[in-house]
């Protein structure tokens, strides 16, 4: 009986541990997932061209997860320009959104909110 009293809060422990591990608050689709870079946009980005983007370059390897952060204080919908780079999709104020660069290139991308000169460059290596 003794021992039973030690299992049981152990096990629940573990219960719990395993329950709330596939859980996670990032918006890339569930689980947990770690960026290998993060591009931010700047507060006050709506017209700072490639400014607006911090870094306005960024360069990864294929297979890397880059997250695109909302740091300004108004939504984003950030689009590639060039190649079949996926899209960002809309970001609302604070939130993010990771994609996985799944083949090499440059592939450039903007805000396609009206109004908007917002431009940045990702470069995928092999």
């Amino acid at each position: 009986m003794k021992l039973l009293r030690h299992l049981v809060p152990a096990a629940l422990l573990v219960l719990g541990t395993l329950v709330t591990a596939g859980c996670s608050g990032d918006d890339d689709g569930g689980g947990t997932v770690t960026p290998n870079s993060t591009i931010t946009i700047v507060p006050g980005a709506f017209n700072l061209g490639m400014m607006a983007f911090s870094p306005p370059v960024d360069t990864v390897h294929v297979g890397d997860v880059v997250r695109m952060q909302n740091g300004d204080n108004l939504a984003h919908n950030i689009q590639p320009e060039t190649g079949s780079f996926p899209s960002w999709g809309s970001l609302p104020q604070g939130t993010g959104a990771n994609v996985t660069a799944a083949a090499a290139g440059t592939f450039d991308y903007h805000c396609i909110v009206n109004g908007h000169t917002m431009t940045g460059t990702l470069v995928v290596l092999p």
